[in-house]
Order: C-alpha cells, then structure tokens, then sequence
C-alpha cells in the first residue's frame, strides 16, 4: 500500500535547506518512494491512499540525541537544583531521585515518549542504566530508539564531587554484561527501529579501565558510543585532582574519542580540548534548554569550526524538542552577541538532519528519495506561524508543540491529529501523577 500526503509544503534538508510546493511525498512500506508534483500522482500512483496536507508543512522529525526517559520524575524539582559553576563544588546538594518500582518506572520513561512524540521527536537516544527493565514497554510507542545502556565504575561519589575516583572492577564487568545482553536482544529489532549504542557515565565517573573496556565492546559490536564530557567544573577539578589533565585529554589518553562518538554538553571546555574533540569528528549533543537552566554553554561555532559535528538532545525533565532548537540558536546568538547567526536553517539541521547521521541512521532525517518515512505533519494555520514567508524561520522561532497534528516513523503513523496511537495518553499521564506525588511525599 502507498500513501501520498498532498498539498503540502516539502522541507528537505541536506546540505541545503529548501521548501517544495505543489509536490506529494510518496511513501510505501518504510520508505519515501517519490516525490511528484500534485498532477502526477493519480497517473503514477493511482492505487494510493491520498492525506490532504494543504495549508499544512511535512517536516523532518527531531532526532534528539541524549535524553534520560525516567527523569519526567524530577520535572518541576531539578530544574532548579543546578550544581555550582563555581568553588566550592559541588555546592548545595540536589536531592536524590526517589527510588520507584520497574512498573512506575516503565510510566515515567512512557510520559516521556509522549511528550516526545508530540512536539515531533522521531527518533531519541535514551542513556541509562537498567534499559532492559523497560525497552520493551518504551518500544512500542512506535518512537525510533537508540538504547545507550550507561556504564559508570566509581565506588562513591557522583558526577561533579570531589574526592578519589576509585574503581569497582566486577562492577564495571557486570555493566559490560548488561551492555552486551541489551545489543544482543533489541539491536536492529524491528527492521532497525531499534538500534543499541553504550555509554561511559562521564570522565570523573569511569576508570582507565572502564573506559578501555566500553571501547572494547564498542569496536567489537561496531555501534556508536556516548559519554558526558565537560559537563560541571566540579568535573573538570575532580579529573584535574586524580589524573592532573583536563577530561578531554583524559578520553584521549584512554583511546574512548572517535568519530562514533556523541559527547553530551561540553559546556566547560578549554580551547585545546575544543580541538583534540574536533581532530576526531565526534559528535557534540549540544542540550541547549538544560544548558540555559544551568547557566553553562559550550562554544558550538568553534567545536564545529574545529571539526566536530552539532547535534542537539533535550537531556533531563523537558522532552520538547522544538524549545531546544530554539533555545541553542537563542544561548549561541546571546554568546556570541550575533543577532543573526546561528541562522535558523542551521539551527533545524542540527536538530533534525544532523542527529540522525550522528545516531549511525544514514538513510533518514532528511525528506527525499529513498530515505526512511520519519516525518511530521505540521498545521501552518496558527497565527504565530503566518505570515508564511519563510517556514523554517517561523518553525524555529515560533513553532509550538500543538502545531504537530501526525508524526510518522519507518511509514507508519505514531500520533495522527494529534493523537497518540501506540499508548494510552490519558492513564499514562493519570498515573505519572499518581506515581510521583507519592513518591515525592
């Protein structure tokens, strides 16, 4: 069976960015067939069912590059618990997350999906530990999903704290085997929906050795790898006190830096380790609306300038896509005091085309011929949104999560005028509420 969504507004973005009108997407099975101007298709594609796009726009969706599902949990507390930026660190204590059961669990990382899927996320990559508790309930949201099983070593302490980093050698041993029996059950799960990358915690929360062994496991299973790097000063002290280097330098010198590397933040970062990063073309995930909370932001026009490529994730709390876009072009233009770049045909690419190449999808994030059906529908008529004169200026400066009526992943829709299919949107956020007003208590 195909689909054509007619009538409306094309954004394809490659190396450029351009808007096709009078032309229907074509779409069979997974993949986008064709694209052919409006009078064609009943000739070439007469047995296709027909979705009348007009006044609206079909974007690619967002790939959002880091995110911690479960963290909806701390929605409303954390974003105002930030560590220091200054000494002492790691300052005031946030408080812990409350312990939850795996069923609260699989709701919380479910509202999340939502959330997702609604402001027009197609594909995240998910980082934590213990994924295999709730990858099958996750999955079915029809969401694209990389699951980056997160390894960390150290005996005591957290990210950012002071103090020695001792290593746990059979925790680490036992995290590898977790790694390994995630990639053996969901890796390329569902023609390739479902894909499997790991992920070392942070520098001052990885040994030498853990970071040997992740890399190991890395080359062996051939997927992509993430870390956070330079994400507090207290982190950069931590690796200053135990290892005398900065935590760049401290990845390379332990052979983890590649160019299948997302490294998530890089908010605290000195100009040499702006370019040993770029030297190896990994990927920074630049979690613009997590920066703004923490009042921290990386260099994004000199990491790209020294040869790393710029995805963005939407990291803790808020899976709201359309705000990060906007608010890493915002947090660059503030740094930068450039009231016209980043441009917002850069900032879209980040969030869409980029992110999918850095998550190893080759074949999607972008509407053309013979890539991957993962698309949004988004309704034009808002008056934010008019006048129409330039459609990706207005999707990244005023875009607005009820503007995304469908969103299709591999062909089939996730959420169809603005409802979600796969998951039952009422009871999960009934019971999110439920869950963390008790917990929270």
């Amino acid at each position: 069976m195909k689909t054509a969504i007619r009538n409306g507004k094309i954004i394809t973005c490659t190396d450029t960015i351009s808007v096709q009108e009078n032309h229907s997407l074509i779409i069979e099975k997974d993949i986008i067939l064709d694209i052919v101007p409006n009078s064609e298709v009943k000739r070439k594609y007469p047995d296709a069912t027909t979705i009348d796009a007009t006044n609206k726009a079909i974007f690619s969706g967002f790939a959002n590059c880091h995110t911690h599902f479960r963290l909806t949990l701390a929605r409303g507390i954390f974003e105002n618990e930030s560590p220091s930026n200054t000494p002492p660190f790691p300052g005031l204590p946030r408080r812990p997350l409350p312990e939850i059961s795996k069923e609260e669990h699989q709701i919380m990382v479910l509202l999340g999906a939502i959330e997702s899927i609604k402001s027009g996320t197609t594909v995240a990559m998910e980082v934590a530990e213990g994924i295999m508790d709730y990858a099958d309930e996750l999955q079915k949201s029809g969401l694209r999903l990389v699951l980056a099983e997160q390894n960390s070593d150290r005996i005591t302490g957290s990210y950012g704290e002071p103090g020695e980093i001792k290593p746990a050698p059979q925790k680490n041993e036992n995290r590898i085997v977790q790694m390994s029996n995630l990639y053996s059950k969901w890796h390329d799960y569902d023609h390739s929906r479902i894909t499997v990358g790991i992920a070392a915690w942070s520098p001052d929360m990885n040994s030498p050795n853990s970071l040997h062994r992740i890399r190991s496991l890395q080359d062996k299973l051939s997927v992509i790898s993430t870390i956070h790097l330079n994400q507090l000063w207290g982190e950069v002290q931590n690796i200053e006190d135990n290892y005398g280097t900065t935590p760049t330098k401290y990845l390379e010198e332990n052979n983890f830096l590649s160019d299948k590397l997302i490294a998530a933040h890089c908010r605290c970062m000195t100009t040499e380790e702006e370019k040993i990063l770029g030297k190896y073309k990994s990927t920074v995930s630049f979690n613009a609306a997590i920066a703004a909370r923490r009042g921290l932001s990386p260099n994004i026009k000199d990491l790209e300038e020294f040869g790393c490529k710029i995805a963005m994730g939407s990291d803790n709390m808020d899976e709201n896509m359309i705000v990060v876009m906007r608010t890493g072009m915002f947090m660059e233009r503030v740094r930068m005091t450039d009231g016209r770049n980043p441009t917002p045909n850069e900032a879209y690419k980040r969030a869409t085309y980029n992110g999918y190449k850095s998550l190893g999808i080759s074949n999607a994030g972008t509407l053309t011929k013979g890539s991957k059906a993962d698309l949004i529908i988004v309704n034009l008529m808002q008056p934010h949104l008019t006048p129409q004169t330039d459609i990706v200026s207005n999707w990244v400066h005023m875009g607005q999560n009820h503007d995304v009526e469908s969103v299709m992943v591999d062909g089939k829709w996730i959420m169809k005028e603005h409802k979600i299919l796969n998951i039952d949107e009422e009871y999960i956020i009934t019971k999110a509420n439920e869950i963390a007003t008790k917990v929270w208590q």
